[in-house]
């Protein structure tokens, strides 16, 4: 579990240091929505270490923030 996280977090900060360099794209909603939910879970993978489950309560909004995205992204935003 702890190799998938390592792996999953530095995805995590591959994809937000690609994008980011794009205007296009790091200025839409979608971009936003999506860096801000990708700290939420670094910073608990950096604070909790990767044997400790995400709380109820920060998965419940990741999921909700991970729903605006898609919507976002189905109207090019």
């Amino acid at each position: 579990m702890e190799a998938y996280g390592k792996n999953m977090k530095k995805e995590m900060v591959d994809f937000v240091s690609y994008y980011r360099r794009f205007p296009a794209v790091a200025g839409k909603p979608s971009f936003s929505t999506l860096y801000t939910s990708i700290n939420v879970l670094a910073g608990h993978y950096t604070s909790y270490g990767f044997k400790y489950p995400l709380p109820e309560k920060r998965r419940k909004r990741l999921y909700q923030e991970y729903a605006e995205v898609e919507k976002s992204l189905k109207r090019n935003r």
